[in-house]
């Protein structure tokens, strides 16, 4: 394994046993959660080859995907009202290049050349989202939300996960965060994004 391995290696687990301080499953910790499951599903797609690195990365695009679409739906409903907006647009600009770099890399073959240094800048675009997220954004949550109220967006987070759809849809919903981007990274967000949205309203209602 690579020493840049060994660091991702190293901050999911340092995600992961953050999560298992905070109580319960609140927001915080469903998020530090998957940040590490996506850190994971990076080394999975640099560490394998063919159809297994496409399958791979067919995961990963699908854990981005329904990440980035509930952190609109549920985490930037909440941190929108508690942060200035600059920070929040930074982290809106952020998930944007994210989907671009995205974007490019399915453009990609899996088996060419070009393709795990696209997957870097990719990564590293993650990593700065996440970094941002996590010294930003969770501090605010923890600090002014109830732990009741950590705990329900937590449940959302992770009924993101269920409800979200795992294969890509032909069209695109056109969501302003996605038009620079195409299927099926698009696709995947736009119908995971619409289904917790639609989701979310019903319980509100």
């Amino acid at each position: 394994m690579t020493g840049k391995g060994v660091l991702r290696m190293d901050t999911a687990h340092e995600e992961r046993m953050t999560a298992a301080r905070l109580p319960g499953d609140t927001i915080v910790a469903v998020l530090y959660e998957q940040h590490a499951r996506i850190r994971d599903q990076f080394d999975a797609v640099t560490a394998t080859e063919g159809a297994d690195r496409s399958a791979a990365f067919d995961t990963l695009r699908e854990l981005i995907a329904t990440h980035q679409a509930a952190e609109d739906v549920v985490l930037r409903t909440v941190t929108d009202k508690l942060l200035p907006a600059g920070l929040t647009r930074a982290s809106t600009d952020e998930e944007e290049s994210l989907a671009r770099e995205l974007a490019d890399l399915e453009r990609t073959d899996v088996r060419g050349p070009e393709f795990l240094p696209r997957l870097r800048l990719l990564e590293e675009a993650f990593e700065l989202h996440a970094a941002h997220e996590e010294s930003d954004e969770f501090p605010a949550v923890l600090a002014e939300l109830s732990a009741q109220e950590q705990e329900e967006l937590g449940r959302w987070m992770k009924r993101a996960g269920r409800i979200a759809p795992t294969r890509p849809h032909p069209a695109l919903a056109g969501h302003p965060r996605t038009e620079a981007v195409v299927a099926p990274f698009a696709a995947l967000y736009d119908q995971a994004r619409d289904r917790l949205a639609e989701a979310h309203g019903k319980t509100d209602a």
